[in-house]
């Protein structure tokens, strides 16, 4: 997909039909643009958007879909209050009305609000914004239809009405000399001004050529920042459930995994990440932030353009690579809560794996051969454990580590690790062939 563009009374039917590449949306509201970045576009386009009796758009879907190399434009209507909100974090801004609301110009949400009908009436205008009356009597004046103190008073009392009642009869109503009114009413049917469409019209303009000439959306300069409200957005969860169907390709790498042989036991884990969302072990933000580290990490993806590479080799986007590491979290959160009644289920796995007298066995072996305490360094006893035993680099948090395990606390990790080098090092000195002098191990 190209470009998905959310507009409605902005834009007529003729106006948009050229466009063929573009996928038009009707008026944002909040939610709708988080479902767009879902699906991947190269550019999202907000000209309207829904803001009185519906969520409006929110400001940290558009930051979201800049984060995931996605160029948001936005002009006319909501798209150019958002823009003036966000052009410094990346959102392009397009036409006049944007340029208003980014100088101080403009200020209030109502000049670019109106009432209008459904879809099926091609949003009808039933009443008529304030950007447009204001640029409709600043030509006015300029072609002498009308003075500069009467344009200014027209506008101040167009202002002063609720939105919902701004209308072109209305506004003739306020001039009070009828002959004036008539040659505004007859210079109207012609010399109306519609600040809206041109700026939409325009921003359609710069979505095209942005898409045709290949550019593409630059690495932003702001943290997305996770927060509760985001990660509980019921708009949001609802997007990320599963359920599609998967693509002809997709199709044959399944194919590919039942003639390995692996397909039954990845249909498993993956059952497991069902359960977890059922459960809905929602992890909080600290627990969806360690999920992505330990992801980075083991792949050694230390900057976000080795994450996005990484998402489009695996086929998936940022937002797919979010949703995996919210399930990473979730499962880690509800073993976490769950530990100790899944010690019988870990036993009983060791058995159908035909790992269990093994183990069995070492762990009669270290009780019956009890070593004396060997005191050694906590930081070299977890450089022993986790870079020598385990090949892999010591964690940052090993409290966090220990509570992974099943264990209380950092405390009772170090007591097992002390355990574990004395029955493996022996209690002799002359026998401590594990260490390499009184500062290392190996």
């Amino acid at each position: 997909m190209k470009a998905v563009v959310f507009c409605g009374p902005s834009l007529r039917a003729d106006d948009i039909a050229s466009y063929d590449g573009f996928e038009f949306r009707p008026p944002v509201r909040q939610g709708d643009l988080y479902v767009a970045t879902r699906d991947g576009p190269r550019a999202i386009g907000v000209i309207d958007g829904y803001f009185d009796g519906q969520p409006a758009v929110l400001h940290k879907e558009i930051l979201w879909a800049l984060t995931q190399g996605i160029a948001v434009f936005g002009a006319s209507s909501m798209g150019a209050l958002r823009a003036a909100e966000l052009h410094s974090f990346g959102m392009r801004g397009v036409g006049r009305i944007f340029e208003a609301f980014r100088d101080g110009e403009l200020a209030d949400d109502d000049e670019v609000a109106l009432i209008h009908g459904p879809p099926e009436t091609g949003y009808i205008h039933l009443s008529e914004p304030m950007v447009n009356i204001r640029a409709t009597l600043e030509r006015a004046v300029a072609e002498g239809i009308i003075d500069r103190p009467t344009g200014l008073r027209l506008a101040a009392s167009s202002k002063a009405r609720f939105y919902r009642e701004r209308t072109w009869p209305d506004m003739l109503a306020d001039i009070g000399d009828p002959r004036t009114e008539q040659e505004l009413a007859a210079w109207l049917r012609t010399g109306k001004v519609d600040r809206k469409r041109e700026d939409g019209l325009q921003l359609l303009k710069e979505m095209d050529a942005f898409i045709r000439n290949g550019a593409a959306q630059g690495t932003p300069a702001f943290h997305f920042e996770w927060t509760e409200n985001w990660h509980n957005a019921s708009w949001r969860n609802e997007a990320a459930q599963p359920g599609g169907k998967v693509t002809a390709d997709q199709e044959a790498i399944l194919d590919e995994l039942r003639l390995s042989g692996e397909y039954a036991q990845l249909r498993r884990e993956a059952l497991l990440r069902l359960l977890a969302r059922g459960e809905r072990a929602a992890p909080d933000r600290q627990a969806v932030k360690r999920a992505m580290g330990d992801f980075r990490s083991r792949r050694g993806l230390m900057r976000q353009a080795d994450v996005s590479a990484w998402a489009r080799d695996n086929g998936t986007d940022l937002a797919g690579l979010d949703r995996m590491i919210e399930d990473d979290a979730a499962i880690e959160t509800l073993a976490r809560d769950r530990d100790a009644e899944l010690h019988r289920a870990i036993l009983d796995r060791l058995r159908e794996q035909g790992l269990y007298p093994g183990y069995r066995d070492k762990a009669l072996a270290r009780q019956r051969s009890p070593s004396p305490f060997v005191p050694v360094p906590r930081a070299l006893l977890a450089a022993w454990f986790f870079e020598n035993r385990l090949g892999r680099q010591v964690p940052r948090d090993i409290d966090d580590y220990a509570i992974s395990i099943g264990l209380p606390g950092i405390d009772s990790f170090y007591d097992l690790l002390a355990r574990e080098y004395a029955f493996t090092v022996g209690s002799s000195s002359s026998d401590h062939s594990g260490l390499t002098d009184e500062n290392g191990l190996t």
